[in-house]
Parts: C-alpha cells; sequence; structure tokens
C-alpha cells in the first residue's frame, strides 16, 4: 500500500477518535450535503501531492487535502460547525507527532471557513490542510 493512501486512513482513523463524529461518518471521499444522513459528518478528498528533493536520496511528498465537514443543528448551526471546525483543527494539529511511524513530519491547517449559517439548520466547514511526510525510508 502507498504511503499516501496509509496516511490518508491514519487521517481517518484520528478524526474519528479525535472529534464527535461516528467512525462510519468520516469518509474519504466527497461527500454532498443530500448524501449525508447522520451527523456530524466529515469527509477527505485528497487534491494533490507535490514531492521536495533534498539530495542524497531524501524525497519528501506534501499531501494536499480538502475536508468539508457537515453538521446539523436546530439551535445555532455556526455555532456546532464551528465547533467541530476547532475539534478537527485541533486533531490535524496533533496528527503528526500521533502518527512518527508514518514518517509524517508535519501536519497543519492551511485554510478554514465555515458557511457562515447560510444553510441553516445545517453547517459546513471546509478545510485545507497539508501533511508533510518522508517518502524514502521505509515504514517501521
Amino acid at each position: 500500500m502507498a504511503r499516501r493512501t496509509q496516511i490518508v486512513d491514519a487521517l481517518v482513523d484520528h478524526l474519528a477518535q479525535n472529534t464527535d463524529a461516528l467512525p462510519s461518518n468520516v469518509i474519504k471521499r466527497y461527500a454532498y450535503l443530500d448524501e449525508v444522513n447522520d451527523f456530524p459528518a466529515i469527509t477527505i478528498t485528497s487534491t494533490s501531492e507535490r514531492r521536495l528533493h533534498r539530495g542524497a536520496d531524501a524525497r519528501q511528498g506534501i499531501l494536499l487535502l480538502f475536508i468539508r465537514s457537515y453538521v446539523f443543528s436546530d439551535d445555532d448551526s455556526l455555532g456546532a460547525a464551528e465547533t467541530l471546525g476547532a475539534q478537527v483543527e485541533a486533531a490535524i494539529e496533533s496528527f503528526d507527532t500521533t502518527y512518527r511511524n508514518l514518517e509524517v513530519e508535519e501536519a497543519r491547517v492551511i485554510e478554514f471557513r465555515t458557511d457562515e449559517g447560510l444553510f441553516h439548520p445545517y453547517g459546513l466547514v471546509d478545510m485545507q490542510i497539508q501533511i508533510l511526510y518522508e517518502v524514502s525510508n521505509e515504514i517501521k
């Protein structure tokens, strides 16, 4: 299995463990709002990957991912979206230290936005994240 596939699978597990979303509601494909039945839901889509060549056969991969999360709240959909977004952001920030065995060096949120309550009673959170990992080392 490719390293990036292992990293995305680990991210799915990590988000399921560190957010209010059930494991079955964290999926590795883009899902539209009308496809979501249980809330909160988190979808992860890989957008691109770049390689950095450091010399002496040292290579790093930069994996860019798009995360869309959906919430439902009759009272405060924007607040629920921001809460889930904060949970996802905290999980991303702890991902690199948790998955050193996959040679993940850094994970960070590049962009964070919500729907600002436009879809009430639903809420949306969009994030662009970046994961930097070592390509040439063997997985331990």
